[in-house]
């Protein structure tokens, strides 16, 4: 039971950190227009996207929390784990926000 909970906060903690450095690491990506085909226009975003560390490290580091996530699934209750992975993600991914100077969602200044 102590493993499930602290592998589901490991999966939180993955998935919320990561959230807000992925947004990071695509920013600009809406910018890439290209004046031929959708094709010529998904080849120029994935080049984009390809060339950016700052978006492969957190994007592998969320995939890592994927898989621990299926792994926990396999000895735990679904019924539980998936609303506690879920919240935990979405309070490290506000918290994590906030430390990187994001606005808070339905904040207005």
């Amino acid at each position: 039971m102590l493993a499930n909970t602290l592998q589901l906060l490991a999966v939180g903690l993955l998935w919320g950190v990561t959230n807000p450095f992925i947004r990071l690491g695509s920013q600009g990506i809406e910018c890439v227009k290209d004046t031929g085909s959708r094709y010529r226009n998904f080849i120029a975003e994935l080049r984009m996207i390809g060339s950016r560390l700052n978006y492969w490290i957190p994007f592998g580091l969320n995939q890592c929390g994927s898989l621990l996530y299926v792994w926990t699934l396999q000895s735990a209750n679904i019924t539980i784990a998936v609303p506690v992975a879920n919240s935990l993600s979405f309070v490290f991914t506000a918290i994590t926000g906030y430390l990187l100077g994001e606005q808070i969602p339905g904040k207005s200044e």
